[in-house]
């Protein structure tokens, strides 16, 4: 009898509900361990990854062990190797507080955050006013929680910084920042109440308190030691989502060699390759994206801008394109990556250095290589790169003028009316700004290519990697049928079509029933539009 695969969970779900629920759990406990074991160099953490990496699950999972749910560890690694002794916990999230308004940040931060601790501990009744500072509100829970249960408090804040980067750009966001400072503040000078303290965010602001004034904080972000607390390495993708694999590959009748190895390559160039140690070349793939990508049914599909910071990237390309459009890997020194200031960017102060700090621990530039003192930023994988030139794309040009065009778009493919699609192709490009920079062949796949991934078709893949190359774009309009597009800049639409012909690039796609459109495509440099096109129909 076949067993069954556990659920595989891409929301929020606690530390409890995926073991009790029979979710599937990958062990970081390990590195929990190491924080929390006998000996351990510091009790005051801090760890940045970017949005949807795990943060929260690991507050969760922390919460669990200070609170000695030890069973529901069973066959985690901590499970024998630690005492689980009970302490009481300050969990605060400040993810979603309100910033528009100074007022209603600190009403949120007080009524929210922090009033819902002191009412499990009962001690709300004493709880210092609104017009107190934030310090004394923070100084209040620690202090009455330890003096009620004699025992030393744990202090566990998940997403930090999100205030900070909400109230970016705002006439807020120096007084959401004094208030933070003050709140922070109080965490070393009560160094004798905590147990135990960690906390999360997306980015280290510079100058934060928490920085300059905590001078025993433990930052593990880049230390190798820590380079895989969050998300899923190679191994462990292996280890943990095998069955999840040759499900697939039974259902879908993968049972060549060559074919189950490139279909885990493309695993990995689409969804692995974030590195957070400049000391480690350990890498990691983003674990929602992974989770959706197994719950879609193995469909190779963009989830990070669904999952990513979107807003704020959209806001620094606006300001700064010139900065990003050449290309995306970037040469830096890494002392200087550690000089971040969020709000330079939205004062139109930023330095490169401030705008290449920020993506890297946003997750959208990644380490690909350390010469010495300094190191290489590129793109982490394809979904990161498809979002971002999407995103310089749309961004700097405005590529809202294609919204009317959408719509006909998708009816066209699905109803396999290429010369409608081509006739839409030509309207929208002479709509181009006559100063849009797409000079280069490039330039014109990037936008074929974002204009392509607004129409919600079933997948779409720029350079889509075969045995012989790389196809330009590869669009899976449904089950069958797809179409396979070659671009080519001042040439012939006949030498594209050639190129798809010989390279074979519609290969992987052919299967019985299957519908697939050849597509060769010219652009003219001179009328910065398509000039000629040539198709070819394989019916399976």
């Amino acid at each position: 009898m076949e067993e069954k695969l556990k659920y595989i969970a891409t929301d929020s779900k606690s530390f409890r509900e995926l073991i009790e629920g029979g979710y599937l759990y990958i062990d970081k406990t390990e590195y929990l361990y190491k924080m929390l074991r006998k000996g351990s160099p510091s009790k005051y953490w801090f760890l940045s990854r970017p949005r949807r990496f795990g943060k929260s699950l690991l507050i969760d999972t922390l919460e669990n062990i200070f609170k000695g749910n030890r069973e529901l560890f069973k066959g985690t690694y901590i499970y024998d190797n630690y005492d689980f002794e009970e302490h009481p916990v300050i969990r605060l999230s400040l993810n979603g507080i309100a910033t528009y308004d100074i007022d209603d940040f600190l009403y949120s931060l007080k009524t929210d955050i922090l009033m819902p601790v002191a009412n499990e501990y009962a001690i709300a009744e004493d709880f210092p006013g609104i017009g107190t500072p934030p310090s004394s509100w923070l100084s209040y829970l620690i202090n009455s929680i330890q003096e009620k249960t004699g025992k030393t408090v744990v202090v566990l804040i998940d997403e930090y910084d999100y205030p900070l980067l909400d109230a970016l750009g705002g006439s807020s966001y120096e007084a959401v920042k004094n208030r933070l400072d003050s709140f922070y503040s109080v965490l070393k000078p009560l160094e004798s109440k905590i147990y135990f303290c960690f906390l999360t965010g997306v980015t280290r602001f510079q100058h934060v308190s928490i920085f300059s004034k905590l001078n025993n904080l433990t930052d593990i972000s880049t230390d190798p030691e820590y380079a895989a607390i969050c998300g899923y390495t190679d191994t462990e993708l292996d280890r943990y989502f095998a069955p999840y694999m040759e499900k697939y590959f039974s259902e879908n009748n993968v049972a060549d060699d060559e074919a189950r190895r490139a279909f885990r390559a493309r695993m990995k160039e689409f969804y692995d390759g974030y590195r957070f140690s400049f000391d480690s070349p350990v890498t990691m793939y983003n674990p929602v994206s992974v989770g959706r990508f197994f719950i879609g049914g193995c469909r190779f599909r963009n989830f990070w801008i669904e999952t990513g910071a979107q807003e704020i990237v959209n806001g620094i390309v606006r300001k700064y394109p010139a900065f990003l459009r050449n290309g995306e890997r970037k040469e830096i020194g890494i002392s200087m990556l550690s000089s971040l200031d969020v709000n330079r960017i939205f004062s139109g102060k930023a330095s490169a250095v401030d705008l290449y700090s920020y993506l890297l621990q946003a997750g959208y530039l990644t380490i690909a290589e350390v010469r010495g003192g300094r190191c290489i930023l590129d793109y982490p994988n394809l979904e990161v790169k498809d979002t971002m030139e999407g995103t310089l794309l749309s961004a700097e040009y405005s590529l809202s003028i294609f919204s009317d065009d959408i719509a006909a778009l998708r009816r066209s493919f699905q109803g396999e009316d290429t010369a409608s699609v081509m006739e839409t192709f030509e309207a929208i490009y002479r709509n181009f700004p006559y100063d849009m920079a797409i000079e280069k062949e490039r330039g014109y796949q990037i936008a074929f290519h974002a204009v392509l991934s607004s129409l919600s078709l079933e997948r779409v893949e720029a350079e889509d990697k075969t045995s012989q190359g790389r196809a330009d774009i590869a669009i899976t309009v449904r089950g069958g049928l797809v179409y396979i597009i070659e671009l080519k800049l001042d040439k012939s639409a006949e030498e594209a079509l050639k190129q798809i012909k010989e390279k074979k690039y519609y290969e992987k796609y052919a299967k019985d029933g299957a519908v697939i459109h050849l597509l060769g495509i010219n652009f003219s440099s001179a009328e910065r539009n398509i000039t000629e096109w040539k198709e070819e129909v394989l019916t399976l």
